[in-house]
């Protein structure tokens, strides 16, 4: 250890509270605090969210970080007549947040929290920004993908803002965190001088389900408020459903938050041999009576993480290249991957007629991610690189 090291300070910027970690971005943002944690840093934590988040909540994430400051999220219409997205502009109170200062980094965890830049104990040159989606890119995939027409006006213009606010971070960060190695390999391309890095999302290494491939279960768990995840649902329940519907013993497994909004939609499609789940306290159960999981995303961007934390969990993936995008997991051998619903029919028929083919594909990408998927450890090289006096930590 350097002589006069100290611990390093970090403040930690989030759209929504990271724990429970019950969905794809607080698991992401969740593992991510826990390693720097492990790591011996001081952290400081700011949450720019809708929801409040319970007292016991706190004081479980009072164990990992020094510091925690709620700051409230406007939810004003003016907001939308902003210049910058809503879902940045809707943070602006992150710009007279009282805060300690003296930051050696300050990990903003989407391009939402944008705001927290313009704070006068920020330094620019401390800024990381974690990219959790093209953001740009999503909302115009969310466009596609709902069918209501003042969504789709409100996505398409997000997009259009997201794309300056884009131009605009990019004049005051220098450092990137990418989730998805495709849009990875893409900002790389383009701006070859930036410190970026894919920073694949966390697993728990000492924590890989097993299958034992008795029923014939397949599931698909994911935000059912989102439209496309409803969009990917309707289109197995329209598509390929009916003809799953041949197999002695198959059923679909359908869970998720619903944010309390109505599940009807679901109703116009035959439901014969279908489980919905909604808002369910644990998905646990559900990933152990499975037998495979499916991820029929027709539009989306980033990594969808619904299929890493399937894979965690024991169930081999059957997926659309949407599905499985910036994943890095290759086609046939550690999933599989179909777009036309016929296809992907007859891999998940294959997958269900040969247990041993989908064990083996089960473990060739369990092991994919045990091998690449080490966050602390890419986390702790990343650091080391761009600050001089960090002394790198071993990582167990």
């Amino acid at each position: 250890m350097s002589r006069g090291w100290r611990p390093m300070k970090i403040l930690i910027v989030c759209s929504d509270f990271p724990y429970p970690a019950n969905h794809g971005a607080r698991v992401d943002t969740w593992g991510r605090i826990k390693a720097l944690s492990e790591l011996g840093w001081t952290i400081e934590l700011v949450v720019c969210g809708k929801e409040k988040p319970s007292d016991a909540d706190m004081k479980y994430v009072s164990g990992y970080v020094g510091d925690i400051k709620l700051c409230p999220r406007s939810s004003s219409l003016k907001d939308m007549l902003h210049a910058i997205p809503m879902q940045a502009s809707s943070r602006i109170g992150l710009r007279n947040l009282d805060l300690e200062g003296d930051y050696d980094y300050v990990l903003l965890e989407g391009d939402y929290v944008y705001p927290i830049l313009e704070h006068p104990k920020i330094r620019p040159d401390s800024a990381i920004l974690r990219v959790h989606n093209d953001e740009a890119a999503y909302f115009k995939a969310l466009a596609r993908s709902t069918r209501n027409l003042l969504h789709k006006l409100y996505y398409r213009m997000e997009s259009r803002k997201f794309e300056r606010l884009q131009k605009m971070m990019r004049n005051k960060i220098d450092k990137y965190l990418f989730i998805s190695s495709k849009e990875f390999e893409s900002f790389r391309s383009k701006d070859p001088s930036a410190k970026s890095l894919f920073l694949p999302p966390p697993v728990t290494m000492g924590k890989f389900g097993s299958n034992a491939f008795r029923s014939k279960r397949i599931v698909f768990i994911g935000s059912l408020f989102m439209p496309n995840n409803r969009e990917a649902i309707e289109w197995y329940l329209a598509n390929v459903h009916p003809l799953m519907l041949r197999e002695p013993g198959y059923e679909f497994v359908v869970a998720g938050n619903s944010k309390r909004m109505s599940l009807s939609w679901l109703e116009q499609y035959d439901l014969t041999n279908v489980i919905v789940h909604d808002t369910p306290e644990s998905l646990d159960e559900i990933y152990e009576e499975g037998y495979l999981f499916v991820n029929p995303m027709q539009n989306g961007a980033g990594v969808k993480l619904k299929t890493i934390e399937a894979i965690q969990h024991g169930l081999p993936v059957i997926s659309t290249s949407i599905g499985c995008e910036g994943t890095g997991l290759v086609e046939d051998e550690h999933i599989a991957v179909a777009d036309s619903p016929e296809e992907f029919h007859r891999k998940i028929k294959r997958l269900l007629d040969n247990p041993m083919a989908a064990k083996a594909m089960l473990e060739s990408s369990q092991q994919y991610l045990r091998k690449h998927y080490n966050h602390k450890e890419a986390l702790n090289g990343f650091i080391a690189s761009i600050s001089p006096t960090y002394p790198m930590k071993q990582v167990m």
